[in-house]
């Protein structure tokens, strides 16, 4: 397994980073576009795999058609809806249901705009596909979740005045749907990731995966286990600090005859805070540990089911620990610096996430590559002819 690199350092991504926005300050925003032209041009160029390095090769000029598209109708909608709610409700629909065709335009472009070694990425996902995972599933979702409350709420007023049987049956369908949502998450994770990596392309070579909804259901389940644990132990210090409280109050009354009764007041106050205060460090801390343990298990998972051509594998060697130790530090390097330090924090980041990820391939990098682009050569002016239009309408 050979892991992959990042190259650049928070100092050379700083210089970048402050330019973009003080000339999107100065443009009232139209530069940005070339500011993320500039910061993905910038990470990608600084990520290696045995001395060879990805590219961007998206111009500012062709996202800006894209975002203007997107601010305009933003414009749009912002009028509708001083005009009419009832309009700006049926636009809010239309975007809606553009969204999955947005999502595919968008997963169409910026692969077709990263390359390795010279040679292109590309996907070729069906727009049939990407309506059923972006907009036919998160909607069954969301009856799923949202659906027993509703149904809860209209049949209290039955539970009232019926017999028992109502209240039992509607305690089962919501106990059901729940456990139907759980799996159905489950499902949407598994066709989601399915979507994204067998539709993607290196030249002409096929990514491919075999996740299975099971696996992504272990790991939801565990994350949920983990998710209790912490309510556990925030109960725990809810606790403590009410224990707290009154062991404070009683020593109050023991010193009610001093003469100085709002020094006591003070202390108690400050107290009290100190304590409220570590409780919400500890909820943020044990909340980095969840979004952690789920990014790390989920793309452990889905790095060991997929492939490149069945001669290339991945691996993902990222641990908890680790994630949520630049999570935590990062957040504290942005506070402390009032986000200047934000460079460093997306370096950090990207430094850990890259030299944890492994390739391994059959045959020889150089091999493959000259294979690729061997291929590549032979259709990739069809290919830039064929897509020429998600530049125009990417965003």
């Amino acid at each position: 397994m050979k892991a992959l690199s990042f190259e650049g350092s928070g100092l050379e991504y700083f210089k970048i980073w402050i330019v973009n926005i003080l000339l999107t300050i100065v443009t009232l925003g139209l530069y940005y576009p070339w500011a993320k032209v500039r910061n993905h041009r910038y990470f990608y160029g600084n990520s290696t795999l045995e001395g060879r390095n990805f590219e961007y090769h998206a111009t500012g000029k062709q996202l800006f058609i894209g975002y203007l598209i997107s601010i305009s109708l933003v414009i749009i909608y912002v009028i509708i809806q001083n005009i009419s709610p009832i309009g700006a409700f049926i636009a809010l629909g239309v975007l809606f249901l553009a969204l999955p065709w947005i999502v595919w335009r968008s997963m169409m472009f910026n692969m077709r705009m990263i390359s390795f070694s010279n040679v292109r990425f590309s996907f070729d996902g069906t727009l049939g596909q990407a309506y059923i995972n972006f907009l036919l599933l998160p909607i069954l979702l969301l009856v799923a979740i949202y659906g027993p409350i509703i149904g809860a709420a209209f049949s209290s007023i039955l539970i009232a005045t019926s017999s028992a049987f109502v209240g039992i049956l509607t305690a089962l369908l919501f106990i059901a749907c729940y456990i139907f949502a759980f799996y159905a998450y489950a499902w949407m994770k598994k066709r989601n990731t399915t979507y994204a990596i067998n539709g993607a392309r290196y030249g002409q070579g096929r990514f491919a995966t075999t996740v299975e909804t099971k696996g992504f259901a272990k790991i939801l389940l565990k994350t949920i286990g983990v998710s209790i644990l912490v309510t556990i132990a925030a109960i725990a210090i809810i606790m403590a600090i009410s224990a707290m409280t009154v062991g404070i109050s009683n020593i109050s009354n023991v010193f009610e005859s001093l003469e100085d009764p709002e020094a006591m007041q003070e202390i108690m106050s400050g107290g009290l805070a100190l304590a409220f205060g570590l409780f919400y460090l500890i909820m943020i801390i044990a909340s980095f540990v969840v979004l952690a343990y789920s990014f790390v298990r989920n793309r452990a998972y889905t790095y060991a089911n997929s492939t490149l051509d069945n001669d290339i594998t991945f691996a993902s060697t990222l641990s908890v620990k680790s994630v949520t130790w630049v999570m935590l530090s990062n957040l504290l390097l942005i506070i402390i610096s009032l986000g200047f330090a934000m460079p460093w924090a997306k370096v950090r980041m990207a430094k850990l996430v890259l030299e944890n990820t492994q390739a391994d391939t059959q045959l020889n990098l150089d091999t493959y590559v000259s294979q690729q682009q061997g291929k590549q050569s032979a259709l990739g002016e069809q290919i830039g002819e064929a897509f020429d239009i998600d530049v125009q309408v990417a965003f």
